[in-house]
């Protein structure tokens, strides 16, 4: 499928390995040209380097905390300097906070809220002027599911996506008159570096004593009784920042195989 956004210019924060890395890849074989960050320079560059050899696409990268006001600010400064404009926004940078009240710090939820709450909204904040002079834009946040179905393990994930659910549909109708559309991807568990990290904290939770048993009792939560791959979040993603969804903005579309049982 032609996705319609070639020679369009994408921002995809933390693109050098997971969703990120496979999202930069989508948009570069859909023709885009695309800015990418990690606060990790070295994996970043060989990202870029290896996804530049294989898709002959453009893409460059710069070194970037989305804590930091002011490296949000470089990182549009940089993609605006390299292409001149932006087009895409993908806000993927962020971390799970994962654990029951009990485990809950102030400042574990601190840097989760610096993270994705104000790192995102910052990023938008910045992109948002050039999108509405074009009349053009596309705004994808990737927002866990603890947003939408609480989860008392997920606790301050799930506080943190609420937030951000709320400001996706605030935004999409805020932006909508000037054709920047603004939508979420919301996934559930997915084969990643970041499920690795998490995986103690979820065996403790789950009372097991091995990774592989808590992935074969998670996997049951949804429907379709595995982990996703990075590869299908990035073309749900990559078709949300196309023309082809034209049409869809204030969406929050559940990519999890089925493990939300909502109605809406």
């Amino acid at each position: 499928m032609d996705l319609g956004i070639q020679g369009r210019v994408a921002i995809v924060s933390g693109g050098s390995r997971g969703i990120g890395r496979e999202t930069v890849r989508e948009l570069l074989e859909a023709g885009s040209k695309v800015m990418t960050c990690s606060r990790n320079g070295d994996e970043v560059a060989a990202t870029c380097r290896e996804l530049a050899e294989q898709t002959g696409g453009d893409v460059r990268h710069i070194v970037a905390d989305m804590t930091k006001a002011e490296d949000i600010q470089r990182l549009v400064d940089a993609t605006l300097e390299s292409f001149g404009t932006v087009d895409i926004l993908v806000n993927n940078a962020g971390t799970m906070y994962s654990g029951r009240f009990d485990e809950l710090t102030e400042e574990g939820l601190q840097t989760q809220l610096d993270t994705k709450l104000f790192g995102w909204m910052r990023a938008i904040r910045a992109v948002w002027p050039v999108m509405r002079e074009k009349r053009w834009g596309r705004i994808v946040s990737l927002i866990g599911g603890a947003g939408k179905e609480p989860d008392p393990y997920m606790f301050g994930s799930g506080m943190t996506n609420s937030a951000l659910l709320n400001m996706t549909k605030s935004l999409s109708t805020e932006f909508a008159p000037h054709n920047v559309l603004v939508n979420a991807v919301c996934p559930g568990w997915v084969a990643t570096d970041l499920w690795r990290r998490n995986a103690q904290g979820l065996q403790k939770e789950l009372g097991v004593s091995s990774e592989e048993e808590a992935r074969r009792l998670a996997t049951r939560k949804n429907a379709l009784g595995r982990f996703g791959r990075p590869e299908e979040l990035a073309n749900a993603i990559a078709f949300l920042c196309s023309e082809r969804a034209s049409y869809i903005t204030g969406v929050s579309l559940n990519t999890d195989g089925g493990r939300l049982k909502g109605l809406w």
